[in-house]
């Protein structure tokens, strides 16, 4: 119940509207129930009697009954509908919200897919739980207690016959919810796993046809779908058992009011023919509303381990804050230092112990080494994207954490080896940089990264969409745009991770004489396996297995023939091709 009640506060911010919402459809139940007691009375007082005069006044007033009762039902549909809205936008929005927040460990350990199957299948459950079940709960509780109290004072003894079943009705419901709640819980599971290998699938879509992996991914698509089917399965068995058990305890009230009602007709004169029917009418009623009831346990247990994954997310901690009290970030050049710093990622042995290194201002600084050997892990304590476990990471003498986040990574430009570009313009994705640059700059920042020549032949130019994630362009023009965008922001420290492992020799060469002119006065960190791109940098810092095994220029370090000069030779007939 702890899930249910914390959504209810989405809720509760439309309380003046979702009142309104319960008046409407608590009045729409009440045109309803009277109903059957117009009917008794047409029975008895009109057509029993013989008033052929009043008959159309009865017709006309269970016509209106029904009518003023499917009026106000229609409005309850319209305003369910919008505080339906509301509450999914406000959820969807603090879970995209909280996800932006969250930091990169969390995507580590997750799929794209699953994610976003919380965000919008299970807040969709949990919304429809919330709202329907509340709404559609209270009116048919209304019709239970409205109606059970008026077989009681049209005849109890029949009455105590016809709601003899509820007790046994509730009990099996409160049962149901809590026999189901993990096996809907295994269903959730299953369906973001699913979806998380069907966005798996589409994004590697090239791949897959590549490597003729069709007929493997179907596999185990259809392994996957097999689980899912399996868990609803059992998950609907339950349900397969406990609604029509429910359903037919619920028949023996009709069965009560055909037996022991008609011996009333026959040996009570004052039960009446119109009683009779009526009382057939409330019992009809009464049990429609019960099986809502019943359906809400099933929805219920659905949206209460819906709830718990959208939970899991909103109440993840962040790890990675903005401190109490921000200190402003340094105008002009600016120096980073590494300074005793321990750091190892969740759940991963020691990756980095009493590791210091200084990045001196306006200065290029590159990092080589084996894959794993710490490169990247540099840069990310750099952006704090991860915080230290030990030790400090500065700038200009002041610890990253005590700069607000937003501050420290607008100051730091990055590329990364693999380009993201979202799906819009070209013009659009370089304004994500700095949205008041200027045209004169947008062409400034393209020419300096040598893009502004491909960007012109595009159909509409720097207008031309590139869709999801860049697809229409090759990798060597994504790449050139994401640097054309970090120059156009024009940051004091830029951090190039393998940001021209994808582009052609002649290009790189392009890309390195614009950086170099554009990076005065400016701090640089390069991150490469191809030295190619490293012998002009001030000082090249060789990693392994997290330490510094090596530190100095290119000719420096050549001469000392150690593990530079090893990567260099061993890379020497692929530096000499690129330098042709």
């Amino acid at each position: 119940m702890r899930t249910i009640w914390r959504v209810s506060h989405y809720l509760f911010r439309y309380r003046t509207l979702f009142i309104l919402t319960l008046v409407l459809a608590i009045g729409s139940a009440l045109f309803t129930l009277s109903a059957p007691q117009v009917v008794q009375w047409v029975i008895d007082d009109i057509i029993r009697l013989k008033k052929i005069d009043l008959i159309w006044i009865g017709v006309l007033l269970v016509a209106g009954c029904y009518f003023f009762g499917e009026l106000l039902n229609s409005l309850r549909i319209r305003l369910n509908n919008i505080v339906e809205q509301k509450v999914l936008i406000d959820l969807r929005h603090d879970l995209h919200a909280k996800l932006l927040d969250l930091p990169i460990a969390f995507y580590d350990q997750r799929k794209t897919g699953e994610v976003a199957s919380r965000v919008i299948e299970d807040v969709q459950d949990v919304e429809r739980a919330l709202l329907d079940g509340t709404e559609q709960g209270s009116v048919s509780l209304v019709y239970v207690f409205g109606i059970s109290s008026m077989l009681f004072l049209k005849e109890p003894l029949l009455a105590l016959f016809v709601v003899a079943p509820l007790p046994i009705l509730f009990f099996l419901g409160w049962n149901h919810a809590i026999v189901t709640r993990r096996s809907w819980q295994l269903v959730r599971e299953s369906a973001g796993a699913l979806n998380g290998l069907l966005v798996e699938d589409i994004q590697g879509n090239r791949l897959i046809h590549s490597f003729a992996l069709k007929e493997n991914e179907r596999a185990r698509f259809r392994k996957q779908a097999e689980i899912l089917k399996s868990r609803t399965l059992t998950a609907a068995f339950r349900w397969s058992v406990y609604n029509p058990t429910s359903n037919f305890i619920a028949s023996l009230g009709t069965v009560a009011v055909i037996g022991m009602g008609g011996y009333l007709l026959i040996m009570d004169p004052s039960f009446t023919f119109g009683k009779f029917v009526a009382f057939f009418y409330l019992c009809s009623m009464l049990y429609a509303p019960l099986n809502t009831l019943n359906s809400l346990t099933h929805m219920l247990s659905t949206a209460k381990a819906s709830g718990e994954r959208v939970f899991e997310i909103l109440d993840h901690p962040i790890s990675v804050k903005d401190p109490t009290i921000p200190v402003k970030f340094p105008t002009g050049s600016v120096q980073a230092e590494l300074c005793g710093v321990r750091f190892a990622y969740p759940q991963r042995d020691q990756l980095i112990e009493n590791f210091d290194l200084k990045f001196p201002m306006g200065q290029v600084t590159a990092l080589v080494g084996h894959t794993g050997s710490g490169k990247s892990t540099v840069a990310n304590l750099l952006l704090r994207y991860y915080d230290v476990d030990q030790g400090k990471v500065l700038v200009n003498g002041t610890d990253v954490r005590h700069f607000r986040l937003a501050e420290l990574r607008e100051n730091i430009g990055f590329v990364a080896q693999d380009p993201f570009l979202f799906d819009g313009t070209i013009e659009e994705n370089l304004r994500l940089a700095r949205k008041e640059a200027t045209d004169e700059e947008l062409i400034e920042a393209l020419r300096g990264a040598h893009s502004l020549d491909f960007v012109l032949k595009l159909p509409q130019g720097i207008q031309t969409t590139i869709g999801e994630r860049g697809i229409r362009l090759s990798m060597g023009e994504k790449q050139r745009l994401t640097i054309a965008r970090v120059l156009l922001k024009n940051p004091p420290f830029v951090i190039l991770d393998e940001a021209t492992s994808s582009v052609d020799s002649v290009t790189e060469r392009h890309i390195q004489n614009a950086l170099e002119n554009l990076m005065q006065d400016r701090t640089v960190l390069i991150i490469a396996h191809r030295l190619s791109t490293v012998r002009r940098a001030d000082q090249i810092v060789v990693l392994e297995a997290g330490r510094i095994v090596e530190q100095g220029g290119h000719e420096e370090l050549l001469d000392n023939d150690g593990n530079y000069a090893h990567l260099w030779h061993a890379q020497h007939d692929v530096i000499s091709h690129s330098l042709t």
